[in-house]
């Protein structure tokens, strides 16, 4: 979804709204005539075309709905309890994603004007195709919002009037929305009032439910204001992890938080935000108990306090001292995911899809040659996320024995069996918990630990050999290979269940040879090698023309040989290792075919675009994957990484 990066100045909307649409009545500042301007002059929309309805197929429906059920099953009983109460009074009651796609409605008996206007499941109200209209706007604005007839950008929607309110997760990022719609309200926008209210306690409801579910097995705290009647949009929700550290909040705690203290709240320590650490509050609190009342520290009001323990955690670990690290032993610091993507216009794109995903608790598998960057990234999806905090743990399925990769993933328990450690082995998995897990090379995971993963991934709990009971699990999956997993799960080598859990987002990495930024990316490592280097000219087109098969990696290694031979920080072409020098180098570089017939550049240049995927170019040319294999094969098509 389109967000506004930035605000266009008042004067600007009054004179924009006066002049293209002087009949209209909106207001001109504010958030409306915000999108109003979006939709003129980013979208380019027309509010007199007729809407355009676009409703996701019974079969995308399906997948969509899927891909968010845990969502969905957290909001049902949310999104019930608001129908009950609005839709006698004629209200539609939609739940929607963060992409504005509508995931559940509950509609009138009397339904078919509702239908027709779009208020179904599966319809898309981003505002780049309806324009100003109640979901699509308020996830762009990310506040609740009354849309009220003609306030809505297409002519066609005029007659709808919606009350809607923004659902945030416990990282505080959007989640969806929740609304409310009327039909041909007669009532001014003011008669609708009431009705967001009431959406935008449902909202909160949301929020917290779905709070309570993912910290379930964590110390959380609840602050309300002293002497008010329970109302879910001021109570706050905190998750704190072992060391008093604030994991997850809910919006209201957010907005409390942030406004008062202009500090982010995820990440620092709850002391910082209340008079006393987590220690000092379970004795206070007897463990859990109500009645507790202090002040926050960046706010005069009393609030009261309550603990949950979970069941299994009779004590919270001690908060450990911070200790200095040594000069030579501090954290490397690893390139951020806009330094990974350099200039390259594919990469940027992928990079700015991955923004939108990080913390929706989406698995992510990257693709891509050896050497490409595959962990580079990895770590930098971990950085960009709340989880940053957390541990960043790597597994290489392909570089330890099959027999030892069980206990690497589970771990075990002291006393477990003969030769074990006595005070047992965590495994990667549960080192994980709170954090990433990036496990490399998923493709060459034996078939029996496949089976197993699955299950810790669908039930997000481990039993540890020996383990008296499970360990809840909270981790983001990050996977990588090299390998053709759809060519395995054809073979039945990878377990499709499997695949299509991971595979919640493929980032595939082009290798180094399709780069467009080649150039920059090989000074941008020279000059992290020795400042003031300098390549000959040359040099400089020799590393510009090589097949480069390991890639970044090979690239890297190169560059610290040839500044190590470099006389005076000039790195001729006698500083290149012998192999990049060949005279038949180049002839490895990938060949176009011979063939001048159109046909075969048109399938080249298909096969290019969708980087060799051949589902996609063969959905694409509307031919069967074995009809596209023939013709492949027929004009001797290779795909570039199968040369080398």
């Amino acid at each position: 979804m389109t967000r506004p990066s930035a605000q266009t100045h008042p004067s600007e909307l009054a004179a924009f709204v006066n002049e293209h649409f002087p009949g209209r009545r909106i207001r001109p500042d504010g958030v409306i005539a915000q999108s109003w301007y979006r939709s003129v002059m980013e979208h380019r929309l027309d509010p007199a075309t007729a809407a355009r309805l676009e409703i996701l197929c019974a079969e995308d429906i399906r997948q969509h709905q899927q891909r968010h059920q845990q969502y969905l099953d957290i909001a049902s009983q949310g999104v019930s309890g608001l129908a009950r109460r609005v839709v006698p009074a004629g209200f539609a009651v939609l739940l929607s994603d963060a992409d504005g796609i509508t995931l559940d409605a509950r509609l009138p008996n009397q339904h078919a004007p509702y239908v027709r206007s779009g208020l179904v499941v599966g319809a898309r109200w981003d505002e780049s195709i309806a324009g100003t209209n109640g979901i699509g706007t308020t996830l762009a604005a990310a506040q609740p919002l009354i849309i009220h007839r003609e306030e809505h950008f297409l002519t066609s929607n005029a007659r709808l009037s919606c009350s809607v309110a923004p659902i945030f997760d416990a990282q505080g990022l959007l989640q969806g929305c929740l609304n409310a719609t009327c039909l041909n309200s007669d009532g001014p926008k003011e008669s609708q009032y009431l009705t967001l209210q009431l959406v935008i306690l449902y909202a909160r409801l949301i929020e917290n439910a779905h709070f309570r579910q993912r910290y379930r097995d964590r110390l959380t705290l609840w602050l309300k204001p002293v002497d008010e009647i329970a109302d879910p949009a001021n109570e706050q929700l905190l998750a704190v992890d072992d060391s008093g550290r604030v994991i997850g909040a809910n919006h209201a705690a957010f907005v409390a938080h942030d406004q008062a203290s202009g500090r982010h709240l995820l990440g620092g320590l709850i002391d910082q935000l209340l008079p006393m650490g987590v220690d000092e509050l379970l004795r206070l609190t007897n463990g859990g108990a109500r009645g507790l009342r202090l002040r926050p520290r960046h706010d005069e009001a009393l609030l009261d306090l309550s603990l949950r323990i979970p069941s299994d955690q009779h004590r919270l670990a001690p908060m450990p001292m911070p200790m200095p690290m040594p000069a030579r032993a501090q954290r490397p610091r690893y390139p951020d995911l806009e330094q990974l993507a350099g200039t390259d216009p594919t990469l940027q794109q992928v990079v700015r899809r991955l923004r939108k995903v990080i913390d929706k608790d989406i698995a992510i598998l990257i693709t891509g040659e050896t050497g490409t960057g595959k962990e580079a990234f990895a770590r930098a999806i971990h950085q960009a996320s709340a989880r940053q905090g957390g541990p960043f743990i790597a597994l290489n399925c392909a570089a330890i024995p099959e027999s030892l990769i069980e206990s690497e993933l589970f771990g075990y328990r002291g006393g477990s069996f003969t030769g074990a450690e006595k005070k047992g082995m965590k495994g990667k998995l549960e080192l994980a918990n709170g954090g990433t897990l990036f496990l490399d090379e998923i493709g060459d995971m034996p078939a029996h630990l496949q089976t197993r993963l699955l299950r810790v991934l669908a039930e997000r709990e481990i039993s540890p050999l020996g383990a008296q009971i499970p360990v809840a699990l909270d981790i983001q999956v990050i996977c990588a290979t090299h390998q053709d997993l759809q060519g395995m799960l054809r073979n039945k080598d990878f377990r499709e269940d499997l695949f299509y859990r991971l595979n919640g987002m493929t980032l595939n990495l082009p290798p180094l040879r399709e780069r467009t930024d080649r150039a920059q990316l090989i000074q941008q490592l020279l000059d992290s090698q020795a400042e003031g280097a300098q390549l000959t000219t040359q040099a400089r087109q020799c590393l510009l023309d090589a097949p480069w098969p390991g890639n970044i990696r090979q690239l890297l290694n190169t560059l610290r040989y040839a500044v190590a031979l470099a006389e005076d920080g000039h790195v001729d072409l006698d500083c290149l290792p012998g192999e990049l020098l060949q005279s038949d180098v180049h002839a490895q570089t990938p060949r176009q075919p011979a063939n001048s017939d159109p046909q075969v550049s048109n399938l080249l240049a298909t096969l290019r675009r969708h980087r060799w995927n051949i589902s996609a170019v063969a959905t694409e040319l509307g031919v069967a994957r074995s009809t596209l294999y023939r013709q492949m094969k027929k004009h001797q098509l290779v795909q570039p990484n199968d040369r080398l």
